[in-house]
């Protein structure tokens, strides 16, 4: 009786550590690995067959060129916390040759689980040590959602609204289409000065002009994890006299993300899933039906388990007030017959 017990104590207790491990790996362990990461040494390309771009030291234009844009992106462990990551990132486009078209470099503090910019940590973009950055600046938040998405431009130096626009497969990824639009932006450069002969009004008199984008990025993000899996860039920048009457193309080019990068980054949010199902379905759901189960075989046990007898029902006891347990009189309580004649 005392094993049957121990038993059932023993599959009571089991259950009720599985049900509160469940709760414990669904409601904690889960969330606090949702962390954008503070580690970070990685370059990607984006890539194009044919692009235009004005030489400014030859003031000559090129055009059909293959372009390559490199990005190096690192994780600064030191300045990063549980919190806040931080990331500098280089940015070099240049033709395939190696002839440098244009260049330019950020570094970026962010909440590492929504992406946001954390304004910390000697941000800077440029030339601006002080750029305030506002709005996602690597990456989208986790569970990213169909709706539009302030991303930081740092050509513009503000917050540019990337809107939702469907879902795609790439790569066997699900993913989200995002589409960010510049239109007639002024870019946040110094001005410079061009001769009249290539800004269309003749002549070697120098003008100044300013620099203007308008275009297209895309954003294919894997919704779950945030992860940008392929980025498309199809910007025409232009210069222009302050009264508009001068101007050229600076840079026309439509640049997407490399296919060996777009595998890699697919492969990453596939292993972000697999964890995502282990650590946030399997385990607790798992963990909550074996412990249910153990609960009930352990409540059963114990129902079978007969109750202890009480001391006043001891089956020694046989006589009591001279009565036998077979309802007759005791013999030795019977008085004696007296003789005959007294």
């Amino acid at each position: 009786m005392n094993d049957q017990r121990s038993r059932g104590v023993l599959l009571l207790v089991a259950g009720a550590f599985l049900i509160t491990l469940a709760a414990l790996v669904r409601l904690h362990v889960y969330p606090s690995g949702l962390l954008l990461p503070a580690e970070q040494d990685r370059i990607t390309k984006l890539t194009t067959e044919s692009g235009s771009y004005f030489d400014t030291a030859t003031l000559r234009t090129h055009r059909g060129v293959p372009l390559e844009t490199v990005v190096a992106r690192y994780g600064d462990t030191v300045r990063s916390t549980p919190d806040v990551a931080v990331w500098t990132e280089f940015v070099s486009l240049a033709t395939r040759d190696g002839r440098r078209v244009d260049y330019h470099e950020r570094r970026a503090a962010f909440d590492r689980r929504t992406g946001l910019a954390v304004n910390c940590c000697e941000n800077y973009v440029d030339e601006n040590a002080n750029p305030a950055p506002r709005g996602l600046v690597f990456r989208w938040p986790f569970d990213a959602r169909p709706i539009a998405y302030q991303v930081y431009d740092p050509l513009v130096r503000r917050p540019v609204a990337a809107r939702f626009e469907g879902i795609e497969t790439l790569y066997g990824v699900r993913v989200n289409r995002y589409a960010q639009r510049l239109v007639n932006e002024r870019l946040a450069q110094q001005p410079m000065e061009l001769p009249g002969s290539v800004l269309g009004l003749g002549g070697a008199r120098p003008f100044p002009v300013n620099a203007y984008v308008e275009g297209t990025r895309t954003f294919w993000v894997e919704p779950e994890s945030g992860m940008v899996i392929g980025f498309r860039e199809n910007l025409v920048r232009t210069l222009r006299t302050p009264d508009g009457r001068g101007r050229l193309v600076a840079l026309a080019a439509d640049m997407r993300t490399s296919e060996g990068d777009e595998r890699w980054n697919a492969g990453e949010a596939e292993q972000f899933g697999r964890w995502t199902t282990l650590v946030n379905r399997v385990v607790p759901l798992s963990c909550a039906v074996l412990g249910a189960l153990l609960l009930v075989a352990g409540l059963r046990v114990q129902a079978r388990v007969p109750a202890p007898a009480s001391s006043g029902d001891d089956p020694g006891e046989k006589e009591e007030d001279g009565v036998s347990d077979d309802g007759g009189t005791d013999a030795a309580a019977a008085p004696e017959p007296r003789p005959a004649g007294d």
